[in-house]
């Protein structure tokens, strides 16, 4: 593979460059799609993109499986510590598969938007009501939940195969957020770029929280796959192990609660 062989793995880790590589990756994507597959290129999108990131994400993946702390104390921050690297590069991915979908919804007209990404607006139906109430709440967080456990199940069986659900929830949020953006911007003859990154900023603690809550499932289930079929029920690593995805697990479904009260009660 072409761009397997281009990227290498120091680039991956160095900065922010995951952030470019999710957001070029996805411009590609998206033309490989509309191209190939032009009548569904919102979902075919999807696909093209994920199989750019794989061999890039597995690659990775591969490296931070001798990564563990010597300390027997389980907590937080040697938790981050061990997989900081995996946090830091799933989450700018998400953030450049995000921007680059943002800026395709900007530039392509709205009634071809409407045709093209028709898979990720009909996501609006769902979360894009303005209604603050308990109800909502609880939808919202279910929907987020079932999310959650499928990048967890995801990234359990198929190991860097979280990256498709990664990628498709970062297309939903830069489709329908930039569409409601952009929908404003003409209904009050502004320009969407301005309205875009006027936005941005109160809209980004909610999506970044959210992001962070997937990210950590697909971790965890690459935690618990990797035990399974490395360590041995009696063996001492083992506890520590199942304490490790515990912990990291808990974290993450509380970052989903925490997501689901800033989506309703505060963005």
């Amino acid at each position: 593979m072409v761009f397997e062989d281009i990227i290498k793995l120091t680039w991956l880790e160095s900065k922010f460059n995951a952030f470019f590589l999710g957001f070029i990756f996805t411009i590609i994507g998206l033309i490989t799609a509309k191209l190939i597959f032009p009548s569904s290129t919102g979902l075919m999108s999807i696909y093209f993109t994920s199989i750019l990131l794989v061999p890039s994400i597995a690659k990775l993946l591969k490296t931070q499986e001798q990564i563990e702390t010597s300390e027997k104390r389980i907590s937080l921050k040697t938790l981050y510590q061990d997989h900081k690297l995996i946090f830091k590069t799933y989450m700018l991915l998400f953030l450049g598969i995000f921007f680059a979908y943002s800026l395709m919804t900007i530039l392509i007209p709205s009634p071809i938007i409407l045709k093209m990404f028709a898979p990720q607006l009909r996501v609006a139906g769902i979360t894009g009501a303005a209604i603050q109430s308990e109800s909502l709440f609880l939808s919202i967080l279910q929907n987020n939940l079932i999310v959650f456990m499928a990048c967890l199940l995801l990234s359990f069986f198929y190991g860097a195969g979280a990256i498709v659900f990664l990628t498709w929830n970062a297309s939903v949020w830069g489709t329908v957020f930039t569409f409601f953006i952009v929908q404003t911007a003409i209904g009050e003859g502004t320009s969407p770029i301005i309205g875009f990154f006027k936005s941005i900023g109160p809209f980004l603690p909610h999506m970044v929280t959210e992001g962070l809550s997937y990210v950590g499932a697909a971790i965890t289930g690459g935690i618990i796959s990797k035990m399974i079929l490395a360590e041995k029920f009696s063996s001492p690593n083992f506890m520590k192990v199942v304490k490790d995805a515990s912990l990291l697990l808990a974290f993450s479904i509380l970052i989903v609660v925490i997501a689901g009260v800033l989506e309703v009660y505060v963005y």
